[in-house]
């Protein structure tokens, strides 16, 4: 489905006067708040997204810990949950960055072998499929900051909540292309002979961009597209993950790369590279999924983590730590999109962990894969 992004500032209201309450803030939040520049009336309504039974906060003092497998980088969370830990001391979240496969399906057969390993789970991929199967995730609608979510961003049975959002884009040589030469829709890569012969590279990541499009736009679109784009402009094939192909665009390699994750190209610009980033139009999205297994042994303390999170405070800790773009309604601004300038205003395509293990994914899985290998498109 289209959907028209609308990222206004104004719809922060971003007022002039300074907030009240901003010293009964955690100390963390405080200095977030200072370092981005923003006022504590930003906050305005937390109190009650953070108002939860007393049945939690006393079951969770009692529990002593959350186990977290995530995709949170091991330096960056301690100072992203610097505030949780200020209001909940009880807790203690004990996080593991975890592979792909250990926050997924080493999690599901531990869960058929009778145990469980871990409480909370973020970007469970593609065991997505086994775990529904299983029934394995609790009902979140239970949590204030459920409410805080559009449609988009959730699960309609509560099994799931987005924490916050991705474009997977172009990363760009600002050097060596000219901002005229970027195309303005999907399409007009396939037709622009300016990118062909190797100077775009492609990693091995198609579901993080191509499968939304190819959800949304359907599979004609989908077939034309990639079979065009292998054999017409024929990029470099790179075996290298999606940051480590956008700091090879970096250092000129190639012109441009897809998909580029746009929060590491905020650093790299905001280190000086010369590096941009754009998003040919619809704009491929993909959400970051937070779940808390059924069988969770301390449910009380991840219904604690998940529903910070979720609150303007989690949100904006999180994005002040690594520029995770917030789900948040009140917080859809381009105040917090890096490079708003190449996604405000333009038609998005959302692609959640559901679609993951489709039957579209598997068309497009199967036509990628054929041409990864060189064995060409496969089944017309």
């Amino acid at each position: 489905m289209y959907k028209r992004i609308f990222l206004g500032v104004s719809a922060l209201a971003l007022v002039l006067a300074q907030g009240t309450g901003a010293a009964e803030l955690p100390k963390a939040t405080q200095k977030a708040l200072a370092e981005l520049k923003l006022n504590a009336s930003m906050l305005e309504g937390l109190d009650a997204e953070l108002a939860v039974p007393k049945a939690w906060l006393d079951g969770a003092a009692k529990e002593k810990e959350v186990v977290i497998l995530g995709t949170w980088d091991d330096k960056q969370f301690p100072t992203m949950t610097a505030a949780f830990r200020e209001r909940y001391p009880s807790v203690k979240l004990n996080y593991h960055r975890a592979a792909t496969a250990s926050r997924g399906m080493k999690v599901v057969i531990a869960l058929k072998e009778g145990r469980v390993v871990a409480d909370v789970l973020t970007s469970i991929a593609d065991a997505y499929g086994e775990f529904d199967k299983m029934k394995a995730f609790a009902d979140l609608r239970d949590m204030p900051g459920f409410k805080n979510l559009a449609s988009d961003y959730v699960a309609s049975d509560g099994s799931w909540v987005s924490h916050k959002l991705s474009f997977r884009c172009m990363g760009y040589n600002t050097a060596r292309v000219k901002k005229e030469e970027l195309p303005q829709k999907w399409d007009d890569l396939l037709t622009n002979p300016r990118w062909r012969d190797g100077k775009l590279a492609v990693s091995n990541h198609p579901n993080a961009w191509l499968l939304a499009l190819w959800s949304g736009l359907g599979d004609e679109w989908g077939r034309k597209f990639t079979k065009q784009l292998f054999e017409v402009v024929r990029p470099q094939k790179r075996k290298e993950g999606m940051t480590a192909a956008t700091a090879l665009t970096v250092a000129g390699e190639f012109d441009a790369n897809i998909p580029a994750p746009e929060w590491r190209a905020k650093e790299y610009a905001e280190k000086g590279a010369p590096l941009g980033y754009h998003c040919p139009e619809p704009v491929p999205i993909t959400v970051s999924q937070i779940v808390m297994l059924d069988k969770s042994p301390h449910k009380n303390g991840a219904r604690l983590f998940i529903n910070w999170i979720l609150s303007r405070e989690g949100q904006l800790l999180q994005y002040a730590d690594s520029y995770a773009v917030p789900v948040h309604e009140a917080l859809q601004s381009s105040r917090f999109v890096p490079f708003s300038d190449t996604i405000t205003g333009k038609r998005r395509l959302v692609r959640d962990d559901g679609v993951l293990g489709s039957e579209t994914d598997k068309k497009m899985t199967e036509m990628w894969s054929n041409y990864w290998t060189g064995s060409g498109g496969g089944k017309k």
